[in-house]
């Protein structure tokens, strides 16, 4: 896979920008705040997930400008392919594929799609930040290889708003009350899926965050990841079968539902779902000790990249090519050792963009620099 040519209007600082990038490792240069990190943001717009920063649409458009234009061209599955994306400044992106438009992301409609995975210094809170941030990782890589993997998701997020609703209602209203039965087996039933997919996704990703792990490290060490499931009683038979995967969705339905009835009244007295999927973790131990509370600053750092080229062999695998893969200023962040190991997976990474605030320690191996400065764009090589 790989994107040749890159075209924004009034994106971020660029009113207007064309570039051009080569197959192989791509250097954007600049000091900070010219616009690098825009670019790679551009790119993952493109790729149909948004910006990598969680940016709104307002903040994505040029001051005075109502909407940004942007426009990809390269290759995906031995094709040529166009993307094509309209952020408006009042919310929302519109995406076209081939000049067709895409409703909805999903594993299906961005087969033919330039697809990227992106990293950060940001996504060091995959491992020190909330559950929230750890969820999102097993529901992206979901939507990524699951045809159905993005709607199942919104699908049990619109359960939950409906739910939430009957909880605030009930108090006052006994119609509410008593459709809370219909809407915990609906809840049940999502759930359910939501976790399923999640717990797939996991289970590939155990293999290929330890062996990048030990890549990027050049250590032997051990990295393990487990599902916390809140709404399971701990050290429960079937909390133990989470972490072989050796579980139905009939049993997680079963179990969610039953949970549901034994949160009922603490949910009716504090008028939310307390219990569920929403709610759940997944703890990254590293030695055996949770790496959010004792691992050292660059062991974070290590792991939160190990699982952002996790998510890029998943990918990989299922489309049976690389995705381009974006590196926003990680270099500076990797003591000596670690940057060698990082050179030498991007070599084996295909298409790589990576940005820095100069060129210094990159290798040879660099196809094309680009420098940025308040957002104009100049090509080296």
């Amino acid at each position: 896979m790989q994107l040749r040519g890159l075209v924004l209007t009034d994106f971020r600082n660029y009113a207007e920008a064309s570039v051009e990038f080569s197959p192989g490792l791509n250097l954007v240069v600049g000091r900070n705040g010219q616009g690098k990190t825009n670019l790679l943001e551009a790119i993952n717009v493109l790729s149909g997930l948004g910006s990598h920063r969680g940016a709104a649409g307002e903040a994505m458009v040029r001051q005075g400008a109502e909407r940004a234009v942007l426009s990809g061209t390269g290759n995906a599955g031995g094709r040529d392919v166009r993307v094509d994306a309209e952020v408006k400044r009042t919310g929302g992106t519109r995406l076209l594929v081939n000049r067709v438009a895409v409703e909805r992301m999903s594993a299906s409609s961005s087969a033919g799609m330039l697809v990227a995975v992106a990293f950060s210094p940001d996504d060091l809170v995959i491992i020190k930040g909330a559950p929230e941030e750890r969820r999102r990782l097993l529901d992206q890589g979901a939507t990524r290889v699951r045809p159905l993997g993005a709607t199942e998701r919104q699908e049990f997020d619109r359960v939950l708003r409906q739910r939430t609703g009957l909880l605030k209602a009930a108090p006052t209203s006994q119609r509410a009350l008593a459709t809370l039965d219909v809407w915990d087996e609906s809840f049940a039933r999502a759930g359910a899926v939501v976790v399923r997919n999640r717990l797939a996704v996991l289970d590939k990703l155990r293999p290929e965050v330890l062996r990048r792990y030990r890549s990027v490290s050049g250590l032997a060490a051990e990295i393990s990841m487990e599902y916390r499931a809140s709404w399971l009683p701990e050290g429960s038979e079937l909390a133990g079968k989470l972490q072989s995967g050796a579980v139905g969705e009939d049993d997680l339905r079963a179990a969610l539902f039953d949970a549901l009835a034994r949160a009922r009244s603490r949910d009716l007295e504090r008028g939310v779902s307390t219990v569920g999927p929403h709610r759940d973790d997944v703890e990254v131990l590293l030695e055996g000790a949770d790496a959010r509370l004792f691992a050292s600053q660059g062991e974070q750092r290590s792991l939160a990249l190990s699982l952002r080229m996790a998510e890029r062999d998943l990918v990989a695998a299922d489309r049976g090519e690389d995705p381009i893969l974006l590196l926003d200023d990680i270099f500076s962040e990797l003591d000596e050792s670690r940057r060698g190991h990082l050179v030498e997976m991007v070599a084996a990474s295909g298409q790589t963009i990576a940005t820095a605030t100069t060129g210094a320690g990159w290798p040879t191996a660099v196809s094309r620099t680009l420098t940025v400065e308040a957002g104009r764009v100049v090509a080296h090589g």
